[in-house]
């Protein structure tokens, strides 16, 4: 909870944020994450993730996040030129639609229901999956319950990115 004094700031970083995540669609189902930040070589790529159809197989959309606006909007111009044997299309997006299909696929994928995905944000870079579950600890969660954000390239790259995606058993324990 912050002051109100903070709260503008706050809602300029987020906007801010929401301009640096692109959508990729018409990626080949078995390109990797590590291929779809080689896709945008040239650009400061923070993160890459693959997202999963109801089945829990790869749906042909990615998300990318940048380092800064500018780079994700020159991404933009990667639109129609070929990963793989497929020409891909790129889009502005943000971190919620993100956030949102990543758990989707995911959950979809593990036969439950989206509605009980929590997401963490704001994480310490070296948390492990391991700290997560010990965090909800009563809850019954497992390692096969939490997924890691991982940082795509840079220093930190395959590292925790301070995000992590839980999946409860209920919407009444993930809201608990």
């Amino acid at each position: 909870q912050g002051s109100p004094g903070r709260l503008p700031r706050e809602i300029a970083q987020v906007q801010e944020a929401m301009t640096t995540v692109v959508r990729v669609r018409g990626l080949p189902f078995e390109t990797t994450e590590a291929e779809l930040i080689t896709f945008f070589s040239g650009l400061p790529v923070t993160s890459a993730i693959i997202t999963h159809d109801m089945a829990g197989r790869p749906s042909g959309e990615g998300f990318v996040t940048f380092a800064d606006v500018e780079s994700a909007k020159g991404a933009l111009g990667y639109t129609k030129q070929n990963l793989g044997r497929r020409y891909v299309e790129v889009f502005e997006s943000s971190p919620d639609e993100m956030t949102t299909k990543a758990s989707m696929g995911q959950a979809a994928a593990m036969g439950q229901h989206t509605d009980a995905v929590l997401r963490m944000r704001g994480l310490p870079f070296d948390v492990t999956i391991s700290q997560v579950v010990e965090f909800f600890d009563g809850y019954a969660i497992t390692d096969g319950n939490v997924t890691m954000g991982i940082t795509a390239d840079g220093k930190f790259a395959g590292q925790p990115s301070g995000e992590a995606w839980v999946q409860f058993a209920s919407q009444d324990l993930a809201t608990a």
